[in-house]
Formats: structure tokens, sequence, C-alpha cells
């Protein structure tokens, strides 16, 4: 069996805008491994959320189709691994005027069938989701 790894949010910041070169060369080599079939990287659907945060704020990286291009490539790479709904969340982040937060929320809940609950109305830009608002019918 290969040896399985949580993958963090440097490593892919790191990989994704080669702005430290030693980091890089190291992260390339991890990645190829996960490729080669040596090991398996665990890509959470929160450390992607994050990577999204950090693009967007940090390295101003606005355009949502080409930051989800990105993470859809390293989510479909050989030896990576991430839930499903990740890419429908990329999906809707990319169509969709939405936080990266609220489109992987949307996703979630489309694929466990379930609806969220909450104040933001803007899961109610996504016809497939049916959000509920808490109230005291819940208590």
């Amino acid at each position: 069996m290969r040896p399985r790894f949580l993958l963090d949010t440097n490593v892919v910041i790191r990989f994704l805008t080669q702005d430290d070169a030693a980091q890089l060369e190291k992260s390339r080599r991890l990645i190829g491994a996960a490729e080669n079939g040596r090991c398996e990287l665990l890509l959470r659907p929160w450390i992607v959320a994050e990577v999204v945060y950090v693009l967007r704020d940090v390295y101003g990286l606005k355009d949502r189709a080409q930051l989800a291009g990105l993470l859809r490539k390293l989510c479909k790479a050989s030896g990576i691994v991430t839930d499903s709904y990740v890419f429908d969340a990329l999906t809707r982040y990319e169509k969709t005027n939405v936080d990266f937060a609220e489109a992987l929320l949307a996703a979630e809940a489309v694929a466990l069938g379930v609806r969220p609950v909450s104040f933001d109305r803007d899961l109610d830009k996504f016809p497939d989701v049916k959000r509920l608002e808490p109230s005291d019918s819940f208590a």
C-alpha cells in the first residue's frame, strides 16, 4: 500500500506560484512522487478553500476561471485525492459571483442531499440548493 499524506496549503501555494525556488523544487518532487504512484496526497476541501483565498487575496489572482482551472488541474493529477464535490464547487465559484466557501457549502449540500442552514443569501444563487434560515422552529 502506498503511503498517504495530507497536503497543506503552503505546499500547494509554492507549487502553483513558484515564488520560492527551494520550496518549489520540494513541492514538485512530492507531487511528482504522487503522480508516479509512490504516494497518495489527500487534498482536503478546506485546504482548497484556503488556497483560493491566498491566491486571490495575497497573490491578486482575481480571474475566477483561471483560479478554478489551476485548482481543477491539480485536483485531477494522478495521486492527488480530493472529495468529488470539490470539482462542483470550483465550477460554482467560476460561474457565480459568490465566495468559494459558499460554493463549497452548496456543492457539499447537493452531494450529501441535505439543505444548508445559513443566513447567507448568496446560496440562493444556486437553483439546486434550497437554503434554510435558522429559526426558533429548530429549537
